[in-house]
C-alpha cells in the first residue's frame, strides 16, 4: 500500500503540471518509474500521464520518460547486441495521420542486406491497420523466442526482431500501462527513443514536424551518437503527416551528427533521384495480410514502383546514419541494387532461419505470401 507521504509528493507533481510548470528530468524519470512499477494508485497514474501530455513535454522531461522506459525495458529484456559493428535501432513513433504500408519493416530488411546490423523493436498497430510486429509475424518470423535468441539473430545474420507484445513483456509495467490506454502519450513519444538493445544509433520517424527537433535533442540527451528523425508530408493532404521519409511530398528531417550538432533540412523525392508518387500509391492496404504480402513482394523484386521506392529511401536513411553511404541518393542506389540482386529477400529468409523456433514453418508462410 502506498504511504501518504509518497501519495502527496506524487500529487504535487500533478498539480505543478496542471499549472503548466515544467518538471526536471529526474522528477519525470522517477514518476514514470513509479507508474511502471504500479507504486501509485491508478487515478494518480492516469492523471500524471494526461497532465504531462497536455502541458507539452520539454526536452528534459522527454529524456526522463525515455530513461525510465529504458530502465523498465531492461528488467524484462536485459540483452545487448554485441555485433562486429555498431548496430542500428529503427522505428516509427506511430500516431501519424498518413498511414502507409509498413515502411520501417521493409527498410530494416533492406538495410541489413546492405551490411547494417539492425535490431528492430516492433509493436502492433496503434492507430493503423498493421504495425511492424504484425508484419514480421505474418512473414514467418518468431517473436516469442527468448530475448537472447533475438539479439543473437542480429549478431549472426545482421537482423533481429523483438516484439513489445512478446511473452517476455506481458508482465512488464510497460505492457500494463500501454494495454490500458487508447491515446497518444509521452510514453509513445519517449518509448521509441529508449535504448532497447544497447544501440547508440537510431532512425526514428515522428508524426508531426514540431517533434523533429525535440526528438533529435532527446536522442542527444540520451547519449546517441548519430540519428535521423524524419516526418513526411504528402502533396494534396495538408496538415497530415507520416512518420517516415516520404516520396509523396517534402520530408522534414533532423539529423544528429557524430560531432553532436543537429542538422535540419527538407527533402523532396527528386533530390535523391526518385519519382514523386501520390500518397494513395503508398497508403496502407486494407488488411495486415495485404500489407505483409505487398512489402514482401517488393523485397523480392516482384513489385516495383512507389512502394519499393519508399522502402529504398527509408533504407537509405539507415545507410547514411551508419556510414554505409555518404548521401541519401547514394544509399537509394545501393539499396536498389541489393533488392534487384535478391539480397533483400535472402536477408528476410536468413532472419526466419536464424531467429524462428520452427524455420521451416516460417519459410513456408513467407513462400505462401510471395506466391499469392
Amino acid at each position: 500500500m502506498t504511504d501518504e507521504t509518497k501519495l502527496r509528493a506524487f500529487g504535487r507533481l500533478i498539480t505543478r503540471l496542471e499549472g503548466r510548470e515544467d518538471l526536471t528530468r529526474e522528477e519525470v524519470r522517477e514518476a514514470y518509474r513509479q507508474i511502471f512499477r504500479d507504486e501509485q494508485p491508478a487515478l494518480h497514474q492516469g492523471a500524471f500521464i494526461a497532465a504531462l501530455r497536455t502541458k507539452g513535454e520539454t526536452k528534459d522531461e522527454m529524456v526522463g520518460v525515455a530513461e525510465s522506459f529504458t530502465e523498465e525495458w531492461s528488467r524484462y529484456f536485459p540483452h545487448t547486441v554485441r555485433a562486429p559493428e555498431p548496430h542500428l535501432g529503427l522505428c516509427g513513433m506511430g500516431m501519424d495521420t498518413l498511414k502507409t504500408v509498413n515502411v520501417t519493416s521493409g527498410a530494416a530488411v533492406i538495410a541489413a542486406a546492405c551490411g547494417v546490423y539492425v535490431h528492430k523493436v516492433s509493436s502492433p498497430a496503434l492507430t493503423g491497420v498493421s504495425g511492424s510486429s504484425d508484419i514480421f509475424v505474418r512473414w514467418g518470423v518468431d517473436g516469442d523466442v527468448p530475448g537472447e535468441a533475438q539479439v543473437k539473430s542480429t549478431e549472426r545474420c545482421r537482423l533481429g526482431f523483438t516484439s513489445i507484445v512478446g511473452r517476455a513483456f506481458m508482465s512488464s509495467g510497460i505492457a500494463r500501462v500501454l494495454g490500458q490506454i487508447r491515446m497518444g502519450t509521452s510514453i509513445h513519444l519517449g518509448g521509441p527513443v529508449a535504448m532497447h538493445s544497447g544501440e547508440r544509433h537510431k532512425v526514428m520517424g515522428v508524426p508531426d514536424p514540431a517533434l523533429v527537433g525535440l526528438t533529435c535533442e532527446v536522442m542527444r540527451g540520451m547519449g546517441y551518437r548519430t540519428g535521423l528523425v524524419p516526418c513526411g508530408e504528402a502533396d494534396g493532404h495538408p496538415g497530415r503527416f507520416m512518420d517516415e521519409l516520404s516520396i509523396s511530398g517534402p520530408t522534414h528531417v533532423g539529423e544528429l551528427l557524430a560531432d553532436g550538432t543537429i542538422a535540419r533540412y527538407t527533402l523532396r523525392p527528386g533530390d535523391v533521384g526518385l519519382r514523386e508518387a501520390t500518397y494513395e500509391e503508398v497508403a496502407t492496404r486494407a488488411t495486415v495480410d495485404d500489407n505483409a504480402r505487398l512489402v514482401a513482394r517488393a523485397l523480392a523484386g516482384k513489385h516495383e514502383g512507389p512502394v519499393l521506392d519508399i522502402l529504398l529511401l527509408n533504407a537509405a536513411a539507415c545507410l547514411k546514419v551508419m556510414g554505409k553511404s555518404q548521401t541519401l541518393a547514394e544509399g537509394v542506389e545501393k539499396a536498389r541494387r541489393v533488392v534487384a540482386e535478391g539480397g533483400a529477400i535472402a536477408q528476410l529468409r536468413a532472419l526466419i532461419e536464424t531467429q524462428s523456433a520452427d524455420p521451416r514453418a516460417g519459410l513456408g508462410r513467407l513462400a505462401s505470401l510471395l506466391s499469392s
